[in-house]
């Protein structure tokens, strides 16, 4: 008898120090939830830049942003000379881009919000996202790995909705800081389509924000993004005006 009680004893042992995923796997969704308590806000406003390496040649866009919930933001482009003045306005599904070259707005949405934006390895898709993950994807615990020295949570992300562009994603997040160090971004079929990194963490109120964003466009060959945020202010207020069609005009 006590050799049998030793036996299990040691199984229970073995469980628990062996397999530590298991244990933590109902806490995927709050995990992710807190993820997202740290990054979302109401409102917010950035001015930031957009490095893009296409491979061969590096150029920068400057450009202020406004986001006010899940589908409204207003982006307006300050250089270089070619892109300046250049203006997108996103409204539920629906995205808007006005260039002053040809003083005309264009309406871009379905499949073309999944193209690349001004040749940078982020989409107009990706651009104007901002959403809780929570809302949108269910999660999964797929193990520990550690990225940059950090021992990360693995997460496995489905969508709740079969339109979403990303069907899956996978995220690796530092567990005691609750933010995200790197993502991959899956299409239906499974094929990996962009990775993010996030860099450069910083106290923005009462936040944990990442100050730099890498893009890459897992489809394309030597090329990357880089997002860099300048000024990033929380729940800032912001004219009606900014989420109306007449903002685009001149």
């Amino acid at each position: 008898m006590i050799m049998k009680n030793q036996i299990v004893f040691a199984l229970l042992c073995l469980f628990i120090f062996v397999n530590p995923c298991h244990a933590e796997e109902i806490n995927a969704q709050k995990l992710l939830e807190q993820v997202d308590d740290n990054l979302w806000a109401n409102t917010k406003f950035i001015t930031g830049r957009l490095i893009i390496d296409n491979g061969r040649k590096v150029r920068t866009l400057t450009q202020d942003s406004w986001m006010q919930g899940v589908d409204r933001s207003y982006s307006h482009y300050k250089s270089p000379a070619r892109e300046k003045g250049t203006k997108m306005l996103k409204i539920g599904g629906k995205l808007w881009m006005y260039t002053p070259r040809t003083d005309r707005k264009v309406l871009i949405a379905g499949h073309l919000l999944r193209q690349s934006m001004m040749g940078s390895d982020l989409s107009y898709e990706d651009m104007m996202e901002d959403h809780k993950l929570s809302h949108s994807y269910a999660a999964t615990l797929e193990g520990f790995e550690e990225f940059t020295g950090v021992n990360c949570a693995v997460l496995h992300l489905v969508s709740r909705d079969k339109e979403t562009t990303y069907q899956t994603r996978k995220v690796w997040i530092n567990k005691e800081e609750r933010i995200v160090l790197k993502e991959e971004r899956f299409a239906k079929s499974g094929k990996l389509l962009k990775q993010i990194v996030f860099l450069d963490y910083g106290k923005i109120d009462h936040r944990m924000f990442p100050r730099t964003m890498i893009f890459r466009d897992m489809l394309k060959e030597n090329t990357r993004t880089t997002y860099k945020f300048d000024v990033i202010e929380f729940d800032v207020e912001i004219p009606a005006k900014y989420f109306s069609q007449s903002i685009l005009k001149r």
